[in-house]
């Protein structure tokens, strides 16, 4: 006869879960958000997969999202993309407030007006794909 051992899962997905909410409302990121969400599965679905690296790797994964300056752009979330003569994917710079466009235009030659509210850490690149 033959018993089934029960998986546990890690006690520090739930303080990371705690931790990693308050910090993705502060410092939105869409890509730490997409990347959290992964976290959250793979953490419901621990006894699955039984891998805890996974876990950790993921965590990190978001940490780095959430310090490095650059996020992916969303058109119609993110604000007008302009002077984009491109395709493909680049990053382009992020300019926030109210922007003289053919100064930007001129100093930049493609920019994303990213409006008047400004986080505490927001991007300052955007990858754009298109």
């Amino acid at each position: 006869m033959t018993t089934t051992q029960l998986v546990g899962r890690p006690p520090f997905g739930a303080f990371a879960i705690a931790t990693a909410l308050p910090g993705l409302l502060f410092i939105f990121r869409t890509t730490a958000a997409v990347v959290l969400l992964l976290f959250i599965l793979l953490y419901v679905f621990f006894p699955l997969h039984r891998s805890t690296r996974t876990l950790e790797l993921t965590y990190v994964v978001f940490l780095a999202a959430i310090i490095i300056p650059v996020d992916v752009y969303i058109h119609g979330f993110n604000g007008p993309l302009y002077g984009s003569q491109h395709s493909g994917p680049r990053l382009v710079k992020v300019v926030h407030g109210l922007p003289r466009i053919q100064h930007c235009l001129d100093r930049y030659g493609e920019f994303v007006a990213d409006g008047c509210l400004i986080g505490l850490h927001d991007p300052q690149w955007r990858l754009v794909w298109d």
